[in-house]
């Protein structure tokens, strides 16, 4: 079988979800598929020299063959509204063009950016291939829940428009939360359609580092003994990191407490403006680090934070949760409830659920942890096991690979 694989980041760039492509694609060459990549050259988290490299290097070859990456020349990606549209734009008819003319069986794609389900059902109905979408966020939905428009804009009916031609067009979705699965049923969307396959950590590589051996407490110049609560990933307006900032101001008078993000983003320059404004000395804002120190970045935290933006949470399931468990950490969520984010805190006894936005009941819940050490560790043990029993990366890849070998036994 041979697929062609579009996806809007991919190694060496810096971006959240980078580590499950590259598990996917190693785990189809494994099982005998070949896969064309066809990514935008490098952009986010990299350096000019990194560019050069890969616009010469357009092209590369891996695991025996089965796996070629196509590098599709685009221009750095801003954070200017308007400059990001045209490069979406951009690289939107460069994956309509691949997926239409390159030989393969299927089209697979994940739902970023948003036009990229109406890309590839565009691309279906002139080449007849089969497409599988894998749906990560539920788009317009968050345009709605993030305050970028309301429910009877303009703006809205196109996204439902594009929403409804991408589901008609999918032959088959996977998606990674039941809460998912259920938004699009109520949209019309068969259930014999939809594959709820959860995101995954490779435990052997993601693990705890101790202190004393974790080099980034040196690089950043933090000491050893302090108290972290740590955020890492995107600062966008879905992720609705300034209610980190709100509980930082909150706990000014706890010392020993540091908050530590690490991420980039459309946000990132308003976050850094409200820490200078308020004084925050509290809180210090790295560049996001490359995945192959994701292990190192979690294992400094104490409690590691996850947000989103009141009424995003159902759009999705952040992948991060499983790599924060997987590095042994409390984890505490300031997120939509009831959701499946709560609902797996609570099932694997690793940390709390506050809700979305509440600075206050963040705040008392770092607070609890902080005061009890004993219970801190009793959440990280509990992460860790979790982790290891239920998200496994090979379970998870093998539950794809089947999701598409029964769209092409139904076909025959």
């Amino acid at each position: 079988m041979k697929l062609v694989y579009l996806v809007q980041y991919f190694s060496p760039e810096k971006a959240s979800g980078l580590q499950l492509v590259e598990d996917l694609l190693e785990g189809f060459s494994a099982h005998g598929w070949k896969t064309d990549v066809f990514t935008p050259s490098p952009t986010r988290g990299v350096t000019d020299e990194q560019r050069k490299e890969y616009a010469r290097k357009r092209v590369e070859v891996k695991y025996d063959g089965k796996l070629t990456i196509h590098r599709m020349h685009l221009y750095r990606e801003g954070k200017g509204f308007v400059g990001r549209a045209i490069r979406y734009v951009l690289f939107s008819i460069e994956c309509f063009w691949k997926a239409a003319t390159v030989p393969a069986d299927f089209i697979f794609t994940g739902s970023g950016p948003p036009t990229q389900g109406v890309v590839v059902g565009l691309a279906k109905k002139v080449s007849g291939k089969k497409v599988i979408y894998n749906l990560q966020d539920i788009f317009p939905d968050s345009l709605v829940t993030s305050g970028i428009c309301g429910e009877n804009s303009f703006l809205m009916k196109i996204g439902h428009a594009m929403e409804n031609f991408t589901y008609r067009n999918a032959d088959h979705i996977i998606t990674i939360t039941d809460d998912m699965k259920a938004n699009i049923m109520k949209k019309g969307v068969p259930e014999d359609k939809i594959s709820v396959v959860r995101n995954w950590i490779d435990t052997d590589k993601v693990k705890h580092i101790s202190r004393e051996d974790n080099l980034l407490f040196d690089e950043l110049k933090l000491p050893r003994d302090g108290f972290y609560v740590v955020y890492a990933g995107n600062l966008g307006k879905v992720q609705g990191v300034d209610v980190i900032l709100k509980t930082a101001s909150l706990m000014k008078n706890y010392k020993d407490i540091k908050f530590v993000i690490f991420g980039n983003g459309s946000e990132e320059d308003s976050l850094k403006k409200i820490v200078r404004d308020k004084h925050l000395d509290n809180v210090l804002m790295f560049p996001l680090q490359p995945i192959e120190r994701v292990s190192e970045v979690y294992s400094m935290a104490d409690i590691s934070i996850i947000s989103c933006t009141p009424g995003t949470g159902g759009s999705g399931m952040p992948s991060k949760t499983w790599t924060i468990m997987a590095a042994g950490i409390p984890i505490i969520a300031s997120f939509d409830m009831p959701s499946e984010m709560e609902r797996t805190i609570e099932e694997a006894g690793c940390g709390f659920c506050t809700r979305a936005g509440d600075e206050n009941e963040l705040t008392e819940k770092i607070i609890r942890v902080f005061g009890d050490s004993r219970l801190k560790n009793c959440l990280g043990q509990n992460a860790r096991r979790y982790a290891e029993k239920n998200v496994s990366k090979a379970e998870a890849v093998e539950q794809y690979i089947k999701s598409i070998e029964r769209l092409v036994d139904k076909e025959k």
